[in-house]
């Protein structure tokens, strides 16, 4: 059942990463690596930052307790404590919204300060344009809590194509017209489109369990907030990252900030499509059979799914790292994406993949000890590697510019991974056997024949030389994909378990048609 609903998201996924790329096509045409857009990148990041926050605080903390209390339960007096929860969390962002607005330029220059003051002026207004986003991420966030905890995936992961399709609506209608702007126009629209169709999908529950409330004593609310302080700390130090990584790059070159978001984009798509799936439904069972002390059922459930997490992303950063050049170049270079900005893009992008395995497997590992209500666990380890992001990024940064900024990312979340997959292999009493080294042996097979398969298809593509630079990107990235679909095929040959259950769910899935 797990597989079936992870493989649902990630076809949903895959359709809003779909688009996505769509969208970064068009950005990187219009507006290319300058300065105004760093200046929207720059304004996103502050109104979004506290939705980012609440959405893992109230998933988190929220779907142990459903799982442990409400289950199954409904009516007013039954949710109080679950209504006094999301009363708080909404009121606060009404709060920090208005805070945003005032200190807004306060809030750029800090985290931002090597921007040109023009750039800076710019990313304050749009701040205070998209300060509607943080109560209204944040009613999503709500809602997305509670469709997750009754087992309904579709209308969380429906948020990426909705704000997409409104994004680039905007930028065909309105891009050549508004410029930048026309951006922030078309992700406030998206997040009032899912916002509503949260509020619609959930209409039932709504009407007859949720309301404002204010008990702060009830069991129902005390509960998870002993559990939203470390959440905060812990999801903030996971954020912090992207904030690091913007207050150095602001010091470097025009464009900088811009090249890291498209390179964010492409680095983390697999993790959105693929490992985001496997975490958000494997999470409400593993906090069911925490909450029942099942433990055997935990650890069994958290190895499939760490295997699941590794099959799909493995391949994806292998491929990620080795194509990255014309990916970018076949994707983002024309109009106002020069060739420069392109080698930047690509470097930031492979360098970033390669985190790209660490940091699924250590968002997994975080739902482990969450489950387990162990969170200042996962913000200890959360934080030091937010430390050791920074430590780093001081060192790296003056002599290596915006690729010192991404070795360390890359090396704070292998850190992290290690540290969290230790705790959870302690908390749910794993212990190494035959079965476990059979299908990590199986895994490393799988990827040295991609790796092999790959350098092939590069040797055989420089042997192809065009002089239409999007004609030789769209040959190499051929072969890559042929060397995917070969690695594919050995994969089946081997039974890997994971491509034999995808085979089965899409047999059945054409007989049932």
């Amino acid at each position: 059942m797990n597989h079936r609903h992870a493989i649902h998201l990630s076809l949903l996924n895959g359709l809003s990463k779909f688009m996505a790329i769509g969208k970064t096509m068009l950005i990187a045409g219009l507006f290319g690596a300058g300065a105004s857009l760093d200046a929207f990148w720059v304004a996103y990041s502050l109104p979004t930052l506290l939705p980012a926050l609440l959405t893992t605080v109230i998933t988190v903390a929220f779907v142990p307790r459903f799982m442990a209390s409400l289950e199954g339960r409904r009516g007013v007096a039954v949710w109080r404590g679950a209504n006094t929860l999301f009363t708080l969390i909404l009121g606060l962002a009404v709060l920090a919204s208005l805070a945003m607005g005032w200190y807004a330029e306060a809030l750029v220059g800090f985290l931002a300060p090597g921007l040109a003051a023009e750039t800076q002026a710019d990313a304050v207004r749009m701040t205070r344009l998209l300060l509607p986003c943080v109560p209204i991420l944040t009613l999503s966030s709500i809602l997305s809590a509670i469709s997750n905890a009754l087992e309904r995936f579709t209308l969380p992961a429906l948020e990426g194509v909705l704000t997409n399709i409104t994004v680039l609506l905007a930028i065909i209608w309105l891009g050549r017209q508004l410029g930048v702007t026309a951006l922030m126009w078309g992700v406030l629209s998206g997040f009032l489109l899912q916002a509503g169709v949260l509020l619609w999908g959930n209409r039932d529950l709504l009407r007859d369990s949720v309301r404002p409330a204010w008990d702060l004593r009830h069991p129902d609310f005390r509960a998870p907030a002993a559990h939203l302080l470390p959440l905060l700390v812990g999801s903030a130090g996971s954020v912090l990252t992207g904030l690091i990584n913007q207050y150095f790059l602001s010091g470097g070159d025009q464009g900088t900030i811009s090249a890291m978001a498209y390179a964010s984009m492409f680095a983390m798509l697999p993790l959105e499509v693929f490992a985001q799936a496997v975490i958000t439904t494997y999470y409400p069972a593993l906090g069911r059979h925490f909450a029942r002390g099942e433990w055997r059922e935990a650890a069994d459930r958290f190895a499939d799914g760490v295997r699941f997490v590794l099959f799909l992303t493995l391949p994806s950063a292998v491929l990620l790292y080795l194509f990255a050049e014309p990916a970018m170049a076949l994707l983002l270079e024309r109009g106002e994406f020069t060739a420069e900005d392109t080698q930047l893009t690509a470097q930031l992008t492979a360098i970033m993949s390669l985190g790209l395995v660490f940091r699924a497997f250590a968002y997994f590992n975080y739902r482990v000890l969450h489950a387990a209500v162990r969170p200042w666990l996962q913000v200890s380890i959360g934080l030091l590697g937010v430390v050791v992001h920074a430590s780093l990024c001081l060192l790296w940064v003056e002599r290596h510019g915006a690729a010192g900024v991404a070795w360390a990312a890359a090396f704070s979340i292998l850190l992290s991974a290690l540290l969290s997959l230790l705790a959870a292999a302690h908390i749910l009493r794993m212990r190494w056997h035959a079965g476990l080294a059979r299908e990590i042996a199986r895994l490393g097979l799988l990827t040295a024949c991609l790796i092999g398969f790959s350098l092939v298809a590069e040797g055989l593509a420089s042997h192809w030389p065009s002089e239409i630079r999007h004609l030789q990107a769209a040959w190499q990235l051929a072969l890559g994909a042929l060397a995917g679909i070969l690695t594919l095929l050995i994969a089946g040959l081997i039974r890997q378990p994971d491509v034999v259950m995808l085979w089965k769910a899409s047999r059945n899935a054409l007989r049932r048609r």
